[in-house]
């Protein structure tokens, strides 16, 4: 039996959150969950269910560097959740000088070019880079650190920062940082895997040459909040997505297991979103 987590390790672990949710309101869907586990138990040392599903953590860059190639596949439920709610902030914005910071392959930065924004976009990761400045020519991209971004201070009107922060154990040195090169009466748009999916054990999975997995730290939404006011940050809007058909369908064995998945995470919260301005 391999050391890692196996896909039917996963699906237990589906099957046990069923049965949490289902505890009290659905009697029966629990023992249609303990009856799905003895089944999985007897199944683990069958492929596919025996298959490693990740294999080690990996430091920010390293895991985003073996990521790159691939982190624009589709599929991707954090992604297919957040992008429409950041992209609908954003359109109320006028058009003007724009960060996406640790911007990764240029994802939001894409979007923001497209939008006639004057765009930079900078990450700790070259060989993001590399795919960021291929995807968006006339955007500007840099090398640097959240804690440390390489911009004078009010050099932006917005400044959007996706499933970065929750890589980092404390929140207030990056977001200090965000709200710094922001002009007064701009904005930040911050979206992040929600703490109660992080709480549940999501981390920054990826499956390319080698298996994976960057940590996602805990960060409460009271964390949040405390962060935003620490820097002049002040919240307009928060937007929680949540697990739906399209999230769900992401699932390599969703067609198997549709009522399990239904019973586990339909409905739970997969991101959150932060729409911010800075005090003047």
């Amino acid at each position: 039996m391999t050391e890692h987590p196996t896909l039917g390790d996963f699906i237990l672990g589906f099957e046990g959150l069923g049965i949490m949710r289902s505890w009290t309101l659905d009697p029966a869907g629990v023992k249609a969950r303990v009856r799905g586990i003895v089944e999985m138990a007897s199944r683990l040392e069958e492929e596919p269910w025996s298959s490693p599903v990740v294999v080690g953590e990996k430091a920010v860059t390293d895991g985003y560097a073996e990521w790159a190639a691939v982190y624009d596949a589709p599929g991707n439920p954090v992604v297919l959740a957040e992008e429409p709610v950041v992209r609908e902030v954003v359109s109320r914005y006028p058009v003007g000088d724009a960060l996406d910071a640790a911007c990764g392959t240029g994802r939001h930065a894409a979007h923001l070019a497209s939008a006639g924004h004057r765009v930079v976009g900078i990450d700790a990761t070259p060989e993001m880079l590399e795919h960021a400045r291929a995807k968006v020519p006339s955007a500007r991209f840099e090398t640097g650190d959240l804690t440390a971004l390489p911009l004078p201070d009010g050099a932006v009107d917005l400044a959007v920062c996706s499933f970065a922060l929750t890589h980092c154990a404390d929140l207030g040195p990056p977001v200090s940082e965000l709200a710094r090169v922001v002009r007064p009466g701009g904005h930040v748009v911050v979206s992040d895997a929600h703490p109660f999916s992080v709480y549940l054990g999501a981390q920054a999975r990826y499956r390319a040459a080698e298996r994976g997995f960057v940590r996602n730290h805990v960060h409460l939404a009271s964390d949040y909040l405390a962060a935003f006011q620490a820097a002049g940050l002040e919240v307009v809007r928060c937007v929680e997505p949540l697990w739906g058909d399209r999230e769900i369908a992401t699932f390599e064995f969703a067609a198997d297991f549709p009522d399990m998945l239904d019973a586990s995470v339909r409905g739970l919260p997969i991101v959150i979103v932060w729409e911010l301005e800075k005090r003047g």
